[in-house]
């Protein structure tokens, strides 16, 4: 795994060891990218569920202002540690150690973008989705990967859905008043 392109292009990630942890494959994140450029220039990215940060690393990279990087696992929050130091965007990023209830507890910011890749077969993202809504600014995209084909969400519309082998991208934005 590495990041495509932008200021840390080539760069190998690394993941973390022994956990169930997908990292998003090169030939998607590519594909995803190409569909968020215009949502990327000075935004505020939160990655929730990090994993090992390549999603909002890539960000980065790319031209995102600021990147918080939310994970609870300790094994994986040092792997985003350590990635970030690897590609020094490091200085553009706040990392956070704690659940993502804990995490809307205590966050006051707005986000522009949002990439949820949550663990599978836990259907977590039915209690993240309300949640993340008075955490977006006006336009922002959620990008959530999943193995289900299409999940609605209340107070969002579906901007893309799409297929990757057994992978499902679906963007989505608030709807008018959600992210206020």
């Amino acid at each position: 795994m590495r990041v495509i392109t932008g200021i840390a292009k080539g760069c190998k990630l690394s993941t973390p060891d022994g956990l169930d942890v997908r990292p998003t494959l090169d030939r998607v994140k590519e594909s995803l990218f190409s569909i968020l450029y215009p949502y990327l220039s000075d935004s505020l990215v939160l990655d929730l569920f990090a994993g090992s940060g390549s999603l909002g690393i890539e960000s980065l990279s790319r031209g995102a202002l600021k990147c918080v990087f939310v994970e609870k696992n300790k094994k994986a929050y040092d792997c985003v540690v350590n990635n970030l130091r690897y590609t020094k965007l490091i200085d553009k990023s706040e990392l956070n150690l704690c659940s993502f209830e804990d995490f809307f507890i205590k966050n006051t910011q707005k986000f522009d973008l949002v990439f949820l890749d949550p663990p599978y077969s836990v259907g977590i993202e039915n209690e993240v989705f309300p949640k993340l809504l008075n955490h977006l600014t006006d336009g922002a995209v959620v990008v959530l990967e999943s193995e289900a084909p299409l999940k609605q969400f209340d107070g969002y519309e579906v901007l893309k859905n799409v297929r990757y082998g057994r992978v499902y991208i679906t963007l989505y934005k608030p709807q008018l008043g959600g992210g206020n």
